[in-house]
């Protein structure tokens, strides 16, 4: 209801209750006539008995302007220094400031403590705000080293806010005829007491253990961003106080959710916060969402390493009993080719005579390319001599590859292949040697891990955000959270076709 004639800002004012649920305040960026000041006249209609304050803010604006004139009579009668208040920021209920780094320092330094405390000096009282939340807005974010830092740390939700996007949309806005504001029924409103009650509602809502690791992981990677060059440290920087806050923001999305847990489905909106430039926002992205599958990838990251060790112990030669060799025979096709095992793109082909040149430690440099008249792909390795001059092929048919030497194939670009028809045999002996029963089984367990373990916590996420409704999440943030589940899927089949593959190997 309160989003009624709002167009592509529904989000952004779902955003903006959230952050005065939670005692926040929220910074919109974006060019002028993009339904910022609209938000908070919005915002406003959600409370009870509420009152709203807003100002376009410029250098010559002066304290008096935003909360009250001094009070000439009680300075001239009684010799006290207090403004009179009412109709200002320190009566409102919901604050619109425009503009806001155009604020001179005078203002900035009373909104600190208006912003985080909730409180307002006014001569020898001090007035407890009735604030539930501030909104700022500004076409630019504010310049550095100009003593604004500070404030706008203040700001936990950070959020742009551009001109409407779909011509549907655009042109319903252009046709909307202009009448009153929707009207909000009184059951609907949030009152103070309903306010309180809820704020320490909100302090009960459990942290599991798993938000805990997203948000390390988060941490992580925010500060291996900081190690870059060309990175300024601050870029990436969040304080104690602001992750504080955060978490809070997550407990308040989970109350208002109707959950007694903060689940995974919030992390998200740690995308709105988080940001510190324009030009870190989608690294920020990235940092945010990578996080949800990252319990996930660890484990695959595990797995791929184990793998490869596994797969160079079984490459390297094995101490033989004495009299006896080891010895490796693979199928033919074509009279000079090895044939590969489950390759994804069909039939393909690893030329005999280039497995001589390979090694099970050090990768060298290969091609994957179409040959038509073998109706397959070859795999050929380059090295001096090699009789193949892949840039006259079609691109799109040629790929270069890094190759390794394994126990009964090769690994194409960390993706291990049997060779057809391998035979292991121990002349005048036979059998397999324990460290070979060992890699077998480790294989075995891996890929038990993988279906068991790993999986049903893919599925379980992709279920959880497919049948989620999330009163705080986006459309578009959805779509980015599915992009990158679909990321993970993809990285778990390519582990699992590499283990399934390497069975057969060790």
């Amino acid at each position: 209801m309160l989003s009624q004639g709002i167009f592509e800002k529904e989000h952004i004012l779902a955003m903006a209750l959230l952050s005065a649920i939670a005692g926040e305040s929220i910074f919109l960026l974006g060019p002028p006539g993009t339904a910022k000041s609209l938000v908070a006249r919005r915002l406003k209609m959600a409370f009870k008995d509420s009152r709203a304050f807003e100002y376009l803010m410029s250098r010559f604006s002066t304290p008096d302007e935003i909360f009250g004139p001094v009070s000439i009579s009680l300075l001239k009668n009684e010799d006290r220094y207090e403004r009179v208040v009412d109709g200002f920021l320190p009566t409102a209920t919901v604050v619109f400031l425009d503009e806001i780094w155009k604020a001179s320092p005078s203002i900035q330094n009373s909104l600190l403590t208006a912003i985080n405390e909730r409180i307002f000096q006014n001569g020898r009282e001090t007035i407890h705000l009735p604030m539930k939340g501030l909104i700022a807005a500004s076409n630019e974010l504010p310049a550095e080293d100009e003593g604004l830092e500070a404030l706008w740390d203040r700001f936990l939700v950070r959020m742009v806010s551009n001109c409407i996007h779909s011509e549907a949309s655009f042109y319903k806005m252009i046709r909307q005829e202009t009448g009153p504001d929707p009207i909000v029924p009184d059951d609907c409103l949030i009152t103070d007491e309903m306010y309180e009650a809820w704020q320490r509602g909100i302090g009960k809502i459990d942290i599991p253990d798993g938000i805990c690791y997203a948000i390390t992981d988060i941490r992580k990677r925010l500060k291996k961003k900081t190690k870059n060059d060309e990175v300024n440290e601050m870029d990436y920087y969040i304080s104690d106080r602001r992750w504080k806050k955060c978490v809070r923001l997550l407990q308040t999305s989970a109350f208002l959710n109707d959950r007694k847990t903060v689940d995974v489905t919030d992390i998200p909106l740690l995308i709105h916060c988080l940001w510190n430039k324009a030009e870190t926002i989608t690294a920020t992205v990235d940092i945010v969402l990578k996080s949800i599958t990252a319990s996930i990838c660890d484990w695959l990251d595990k797995m791929e390493k184990d793998l490869e060790r596994e797969l160079k112990f079984s490459a390297e030669p094995a101490i033989q009993p004495k009299g006896k060799k080891k010895t490796e025979s693979f199928l033919l096709t074509n009279l000079m080719y090895y044939s590969l095992q489950s390759f994804p793109k069909g039939q393909c082909l690893f030329y005999k005579h280039d497995y001589n040149h390979l090694d099970a430690k050090k990768p060298i440099d290969g091609i994957l390319y179409r040959d038509e008249t073998k109706n397959a792909w070859i795999v050929r390795a380059i090295y001096t001599g090699t009789p193949f001059d892949y840039k006259s092929n079609n691109s799109s048919q040629v790929k270069k590859v890094k190759l390794l030497k394994c126990n009964g194939g090769i690994i194409v670009d960390g993706t291990p292949y049997g060779f057809e028809g391998m035979v292991n045999s121990i002349i005048n002996g036979g059998g397999a040697t324990g460290d070979g029963i060992k890699a077998h089984n480790w294989a075995e367990s891996a890929i038990e891990i993988m279906n068991n373990e790993i999986h049903p916590l893919l599925t379980q996420l992709q279920e959880k955000f497919a049948r989620t409704t999330h009163m705080f999440l986006s459309n578009d943030d959805l779509k980015l959270v599915n992009k990158y589940l679909s990321q993970c899927e993809k990285r778990f089949n390519e582990v699992a076709v590499k283990l399934n593959n390497a069975k057969g190997l060790l």
